[in-house]
């Protein structure tokens, strides 16, 4: 029986549900701190692992380690990771990260054409105010970077609130009947956007992708929202584009560093929504459809498939 170690921070959650998904497999967790308390002769053979964070020094006691399932899509971490060998091949899961995150995408524009805080400060005072009308969204374009399985279905809830909906990635293409350009092409479209998503992988080519001359075409009416990779973002260039009307709103699902340090500006910047990396959370039942099929090919000993192409990053 081949066993499968589990080093994440809600391992009491994935080992049962992954040992129902695969039952032929022998598979024990821990959480990431506790690895002092690991068994080190299990851990010594087993051939692979789930995980998000890699810790430091797990590889070297794995020496028979096969293969690294991520407990979520972006690979960033893992391909980068200079204890975890070229030859290993890792897999990522998307679960149902798009109708998470098209939800989130939604929720927070609809806040603003809906005129939520508006409506709220009246209720407030117990004063009806007839001109609060919301925002038509009708025709208006968005942009959405990043255009796999993850953006196509933000792209298809955009296309149903009314939305004019252009997919940017790193090849050109008609995909799902939306009109995919160049991500290059992105900052020409700006002056005519309402809505800039982010959901591209972290790469050499898209770390602070969206920099000072990326958001120069911008206006106050534009929102960005980056449930991608915090990196994919220059912060300074954001804060300027606030500052100086390129950007009307930024909503920041994701951050070059998490948890978000306390005195951090975009805490306290009046343009700016923090949330605390939730937009598409990692969940078993999500998950699981997405990674059986290799965990029944693992338990049998056939190679592993859809693994990450390290030099494209995802």
């Amino acid at each position: 029986m081949r066993k499968l170690a589990v080093i994440h921070h809600r391992h009491m959650d994935w080992v049962p549900t992954l040992a129902a998904a695969e039952p032929r497999l022998d598979i024990r967790g821990w959480h990431p701190r506790d690895l002092d308390q690991a068994d080190a002769a299990w851990l010594a053979e087993a051939e692979g692992l789930f995980c998000w964070k890699l810790p430091a020094g797990l590889v070297g006691r794995m020496p028979k380690l096969a293969w690294v399932q991520n407990s979520g899509a972006g690979v960033d971490h893992l391909v980068s990771h200079p204890e975890l060998p070229a030859q290993i091949p890792i897999t990522r899961a998307d679960g149902s990260f798009g109708l998470w995150m098209a939800r989130y995408v939604c929720g927070h524009l609809l806040h603003e054409a809906q005129r939520i805080e508006a409506c709220g400060e009246a209720q407030s005072t117990a004063t009806w105010k007839p001109g609060l009308i919301p925002e038509d969204l009708t025709g208006q374009s968005a942009l959405v970077l990043g255009f796999g399985r993850i953006g196509r279905v933000i792209a298809r809830a955009l296309r149903e609130l009314g939305m004019e909906v252009t997919g940017l990635a790193t090849r050109a293409r008609t995909e799902d009947g939306f009109p995919v350009l160049p991500s290059s092409d992105a900052p020409a479209l700006l002056p005519k956007a309402r809505l800039l998503v982010l959901c591209a992988p972290l790469t050499t080519g898209s770390r602070n992708m969206v920099d000072g001359a990326f958001l120069t075409q911008g206006h106050p009416h534009l929102t960005l929202i980056n449930v991608g990779r915090g990196e994919l973002v220059d912060l300074d260039a954001l804060k300027a584009a606030l500052d100086k009307g390129r950007l009307g709103r930024a909503v920041l699902d994701v951050f070059p560093e998490e948890p978000l340090p306390p005195d951090h500006w975009l805490w306290a910047h009046p343009k700016v929504t923090v949330t605390p990396h939730h937009s598409g959370p990692s969940t078993p039942a999500h998950l699981i459809p997405d990674i059986r099929g290799n965990l029944t090919r693992f338990a049998k000993g056939q190679p592993i498939l859809d693994i990450v192409d390290r030099a494209r990053g995802y």
